[in-house]
């Protein structure tokens, strides 16, 4: 095959055409992805890690918020009826006549703020109409009300609170924050009780953009999302959620009803990413980052489509292939007929080259050109000439 001199001159022009593609492909191409590769995994890493910074910021806040109330001497005076003189009972008077428990309310800012006896009666509320409740039997009341600070999982609501959408319903995400009211014995005397939506933390959530695709979320430890979703909207469509996201979508994969892969490594309690790409809640392919916050119990997902976070490399790679074929079709195309201008005369040499060699004499070359080719071919018709003049 390649004793053809057509045939060797193919194969060079062919690796000279396609050389340089090659390496691009087989060396630059690798390195350029793996370099991306690692530069998204560090995007993600650097998105869940600050979240999660943000979150355990924003809950110290929370934590610190309800232990200022329950510090404020007025607010111990509200609940410490034992001992409450004279001029206790009118400082109270007049500080709830001038509105000072709603500058209170007002001054942290949060969704609602309980201030309860110890024995669970509700004393001063942001709400008038939960002034009176008994929050004895509450979760959050009771670890309080033993001299201990406490922080809820972000729940649903036992009693209508007003949603997202304005409306008054029950099973909205909310969370509570409480902490003792302590007496000048350190005995506990109250409790105060602060209550937030997940509006703050979902607030939180989207401050970090990862792109068009790009999403972070909470989870818990049973793999449901507890913040917002970014394609809520496609998941109402899939009929996947009703309302949101929050405590109602298990972030599974779609078809096998398994929890995907981020989710399932970051409840285990580890840290870690996939650079390769996994299927997600929505069934599309991502590039994920997990991070456990084992004091929350919660875990953060960074989350990108493969799609944006590869398709400019996949592209690149489509694009190199197709001109890698288009180019060898156009080389082989060129080389055949280059090839034959090239080529042809000098094999015409070499048939009557062999001629006069097997003693045709007589036989002489045609071909009036000037130039290499053309002064063969006179040698070769000398040749011929003095030999049939010998014999």
């Amino acid at each position: 095959m390649f004793k053809s001199t057509g045939n060797k001159l193919s194969v060079i022009f062919l690796i000279l055409t396609l050389l340089p593609l090659l390496v691009m492909r087989l060396v630059v191409y690798p390195v350029t992805f793996r370099t991306v590769k690692e530069e998204i995994t560090r995007n993600l890493e650097i998105a869940a890690h600050k979240q999660a910074e943000l979150i355990t910021k924003w809950m110290e806040k929370c934590v610190a918020d309800a232990r200022s109330i329950a510090r404020n001497p007025v607010i111990l005076l509200s609940v410490h009826t034992d001992s409450r003189s004279e001029e206790q009972t009118g400082l109270l008077k007049y500080v709830g006549g001038n509105n000072y428990y709603t500058f209170i309310w007002e001054e942290y800012g949060h969704k609602e703020v309980m201030v309860a006896d110890r024995k669970g009666e509700v004393r001063l509320a942001s709400r008038n109409d939960l002034v009176g409740t008994d929050i004895s039997a509450k979760n959050y009341f009771l670890p309080a009300s033993g001299g201990t600070y406490f922080t809820s999982n972000i729940i649903p609501s036992d009693v209508p609170l007003e949603s997202e959408t304005g409306s008054h319903e029950a099973g909205v995400p909310t969370m509570f924050f409480s902490a003792p009211i302590l007496d000048n014995s350190q005995n506990v005397a109250g409790v105060v009780v602060v209550r937030i939506d997940i509006s703050e933390i979902n607030a939180m959530m989207r401050n970090i953009h990862l792109g068009r695709t790009g999403e972070t979320y909470l989870v818990n430890a049973d793999g449901y999302m507890l913040t917002d979703s970014r394609f809520t909207e496609d998941l109402k469509k899939l009929q996947r959620i009703k309302k949101r996201s929050a405590l109602e979508l298990k972030v599974t994969h779609p078809e096998t009803g398994m929890l995907t892969k981020g989710v399932g490594e970051c409840i285990k309690g580890t840290e870690g990413f996939d650079a390769n790409g996994y299927t997600d809640y929505r069934g599309v392919d991502v590039l994920g980052f997990w991070h456990w916050m084992p004091d929350c119990g919660w875990g953060v997902i960074a989350e990108i489509d493969v799609d944006e976070g590869y398709g400019k490399l996949f592209r690149l790679q489509n694009s190199i292939m197709f001109i890698l074929g288009i180019v060898a079709v156009g080389v082989v195309i060129t080389v055949f007929f280059l090839g034959k201008r090239i080529l042809s005369p000098i094999s015409y040499l070499a048939e009557n080259a062999e001629k006069i060699a097997g003693g045709s004499y007589q036989t002489r070359v045609i071909y009036n050109r000037n130039d290499e080719t053309g002064r063969l071919a006179g040698a070769i018709n000398t040749i011929a000439e003095m030999l049939e003049k010998k014999v």
